[in-house]
């Protein structure tokens, strides 16, 4: 694969035309010098044909900066002209030739890479005049280009990358149609091992998979037929065997070819996906399950099938980030575990400033390394540029599987780490603790140390701690067997059965508490995911489940399954109330309220017998008197009666 390096002094256009070309956002952009530091890879794709970009720091003396970040700085960007097949030698078109541009052509110059000059930010300006300055650094043709509005980069990309990607072979808009193709008797063949004769339109179709159309058939079946020789049928049938294969051999090559990039793990996303080069297929792993549950597998596929539920995700690489506060050494672990100066390191806070993923590869196992910038409180944050930065660093914690929460000795554990430590416990990643610059220190004070670990970190016990000093190495090995115990644990795969068992043993031992006069009830357990590890348990009242309790499930199961370094998260479900819409059973009523109720109601009903009688004796008096004209005196007129 072909790997491009874009290189020049600060400020030019770099990272903008890095993200212009891989299409994403990766490398921070800024109207500011000396953003980018360190070397960052991206995957790009032009016509079909993949290939990698390099984005690097500037080359020039910053007197803002020290002298010993500079001169790192530098060597970052001609490692990266070394290890290129193209360098894009990026210049400013309106600042002129400056004076680190020419110490950069020499290297160029002196390494015989292809370069060419790309002159940009000349929107604005005399296309006829603008860059033709820098045809005096003797590097070749100057291509002008306003990268940051996406001008002169398809020139770009068609004159300078495509030449050189098609050194591996054609590209997508270099392949004929199959109509094209002319028949021909020449056998000769190419660089895949096909003769011109293969080339056909006939052959082309078969290597697309084409069917060819019913007329051309019978016109083919028609010739056949009129040539009745026997020496005529056996060329044809010999030569439609040879045609066969070697459209077979091209396929398989073109296979290869394609699945080259997908069998690397450089860019690989970790998540379960079934690629040539490896990948988790879940529904696969599911029908070998039943299989073996109806005793249709081998030994051997038993075996297999056994290992892969132990690690489904064994074939991709573990990515894991190093996060801490500024100045704690992150980068210089990147380093001492990469066993090269990968990354720019300087004793000064903010040295990194964007998350850079590195691929590894240790004991046959591959990783993923992501060094990131430092994370200061919030209310000492003030630049934009720092603010983008820590956006990364929180990206990359959500992104990694295992998080590496590196700490100072010499300054203690502060608020700033416990605020890290939450985040990633937030995020559900896996966590392991790297205590450094542990070499110097006194033994009362590491003790100190220590007992400071118990005290403020000891809610996450499950997490291993090491003692390491990146710079002189001690204890960075070790760091990769907590990485891998975290990512098995949090990638292990529990059956239900497993889980059922814990939670009886666990209620056995410690009931549930008493809620409301009644006591909780914890029914079933199953896996609801994984990285991190979900545990989702069925039960009666369990909203009102204390979290005493739940911790203590989460430390049987983390015992009991071997979980560790990595986060359980536990899940409660209640069921539906069939006589949730009837009357609630706190309203319910006893039978001496039932008789009180009856008795009330008795009570009311004589009282109203009574008034009516007394209504309707008061009536007839009121009648008789209307009647005879003598008796009863009315102080008021009664009202008549509504009909």
């Amino acid at each position: 694969m072909k790997v491009v390096a874009l290189v020049g002094c600060p400020n030019v256009g770099k990272s903008t035309l890095f993200n212009r070309l891989t299409k994403t956002r990766d490398a921070l952009v800024a109207d500011f010098p000396g953003l980018t530091r360190d070397r960052k890879y991206g995957r790009a794709l032009y016509d079909g044909r993949e290939y990698i970009v390099i984005d690097t720091g500037g080359i020039a003396e910053d007197a803002e900066q020290p002298s010993d970040l500079t001169q790192r700085m530098t060597s970052q960007a001609l490692l990266a002209i070394d290890e290129c097949d193209l360098v894009l030698f990026m210049v400013d078109a309106r600042a002129g030739i400056m004076p680190g541009d020419y110490s950069v052509a020499d290297y160029i110059r002196k390494s015989g890479k292809p370069c060419a000059i790309v002159a940009n930010k000349v929107d604005g300006m005399d296309p006829d005049i603008a860059g033709t300055d820098f045809y005096a650094l003797g590097l070749g043709e100057v291509y002008q280009t306003a990268v940051v509005h996406g001008r002169g980069v398809n020139i770009l990309l068609d004159e300078v990358i495509a030449p050189v990607l098609r050194e591996e072979g054609p590209l997508d808009s270099d392949m004929p149609e199959h109509d094209e193709y002319e028949e021909s008797d020449d056998l000769g063949e190419d660089e895949f091992g096909l003769s011109a004769m293969a080339k056909s339109a006939h052959t082309k179709a078969k290597l697309r998979g084409e069917l060819e159309d019913e007329d051309e058939a019978d016109e083919a079946d028609e010739a056949d037929e009129e040539a009745n020789e026997p020496s005529d049928d056996l060329a044809t049938a010999a030569l439609n065997e040879l045609l066969e294969e070697q459209a077979e051999a091209v396929s398989a090559k073109l296979r290869a070819q394609e699945s080259e990039w997908e069998e690397g793990f450089d860019f690989l996303e970790n998540v379960p996906v079934d690629y040539t080069g490896g990948g988790y297929d879940w529904h696969a792993f599911r029908e070998a399950q039943r299989s073996h549950a109806k005793g249709e597998m081998t030994e051997a596929e038993k075996a297999q099938a056994e290992e892969s539920t132990k690690t489904p995700f064994a074939d991709l690489p573990i990515k894991f980030a190093l996060v801490g506060k500024p100045n704690v050494g992150k980068s210089t672990l990147t380093n001492r575990m990469l066993g090269e100066e990968r990354v720019v390191v300087a004793d000064m806070p903010g040295t990194t400033r964007d998350s850079i993923y590195i691929p590894l590869e240790r004991n046959g196992q591959k990783y993923i390394v992501i060094d990131t910038a430092g994370v200061r409180k919030r209310r000492k944050v003030n630049e934009a540029i720092e603010k983008f930065s820590i956006v990364k660093t929180l990206k990359a914690i959500e992104d990694c599987n295992v998080a590496i929460l590196v700490i100072d000795a010499r300054e203690h554990i502060t608020d700033q780490d416990l605020s890290l430590l939450s985040f990633i416990l937030d995020s559900g990643r896996s966590l392991v603790i790297a205590v450094n610059k542990w070499d110097g220190l006194t033994t009362e004070f590491k003790d100190e140390i220590k007992k400071e670990l118990d005290l403020r970190l000891g809610f996450v016990d499950f997490a291993r701690v090491h003692f390491i000093s990146a710079l002189h190495g001690t204890g960075v090995g070790n760091l990769f067997d907590s990485i891998n115990e975290a990512y098995e644990s949090a990638t292990r795969r529990n059956s239900s059965s497993t889980l059922n068992r814990v939670l009886q043993a666990a209620t056995q031992e410690h009931e549930p508490p008493v809620s409301g006069g009644r006591r909780i009830k914890l029914k079933y357990a199953h896996a609801g995911g994984y990285n991190p590890p979900r545990i989702i348990i069925h039960g009666n009242k369990v909203s009102k489940m204390p979290d005493s309790y739940k911790r203590y499930l989460i430390n049987c199961y983390r015992k009991s399954l071997g979980i560790m370094g990595s986060p359980i998260i536990l899940e409660f479900k209640e069921g539906e109330n069939p006589y949730a819409n009837q009357k609630p059973a706190q309203k319910r009523l006893t039978q001496s309220a039932l008789r009180a109720e009856r008795r009330k109601a008795e009570t009311e009903q004589r009282y109203a017998r009574a008034a009516s009688k007394a209504e309707r004796a008061q009536n007839r008096a009121i009648a008789e008197a209307k009647r005879t004209g003598v008796g009863i005196v009315l102080k008021k007129r009664p009202k008549p009666k509504s009909k």
